[in-house]
């Protein structure tokens, strides 16, 4: 009988961890947030992709890769997951382009956040997707934005690899 008792306490033991370890959409969102507001400033990647036909560069965080190459528009994989590069090489970083195009998914975001400094301006917008537990996330600096439709798991990361690439972004100079 003792052996049985110690058996359920464990149990429940388990049961207590696990349920104090998940993390709730709530916070899920406000670590995608802080992740974006934490890497926007930090200096961009050296760029290790180049598009011939639009005169750009960025860099390609591991696991992606370029599917298709199209006037002013990429798609990107990384596992099974689609990433959308929309890109305009006349804009600066300091355009708002992208932002005022945006403006209407203001009313239905969970996250909209804007950063604007004199040398860039960036943007954050996450709205549910149509799809229960999908989430569409864009994020942008002056003229590159990359969208994705992602999970509440993967969000944080996705945000990331996300940022990553649109802060590396640059038109080539020649």
């Amino acid at each position: 009988m003792i052996l049985k008792d110690w058996r359920i306490g464990i149990l429940f033991s388990v049961i207590f961890v696990l349920i104090g370890c998940s993390v709730s959409e709530e916070e899920v969102l406000e670590l995608g947030r802080q992740a974006y507001i934490d890497s926007i400033d930090e200096e961009p990647e050296q760029p290790n992709v180049k598009v011939e036909n639009d005169k750009v560069e960025f860099h390609l965080p591991r696991g992606f890769e370029v599917l298709e190459e199209q006037e002013y528009n990429v798609v990107l994989q990384k596992d099974d997951q689609l990433f959308v590069l929309f890109h305009q090489p006349s804009e600066p970083l300091t355009s708002k382009i992208r932002l005022k195009e945006d403006m209407e998914s203001a009313e239905k975001a969970i996250i909209y956040e804007v950063l604007e400094t004199d040398e860039k301006v960036s943007y954050l917008i996450v709205e549910k997707g149509q799809e229960e537990g999908l989430l569409l996330v864009k994020t942008a600096v002056g003229g590159a934005k990359i969208s994705t439709l992602s999970t509440y798991k993967r969000l944080e990361d996705d945000i990331d690899a996300m940022t990553e690439i649109v802060l590396s972004y640059q038109a080539i100079t020649e």
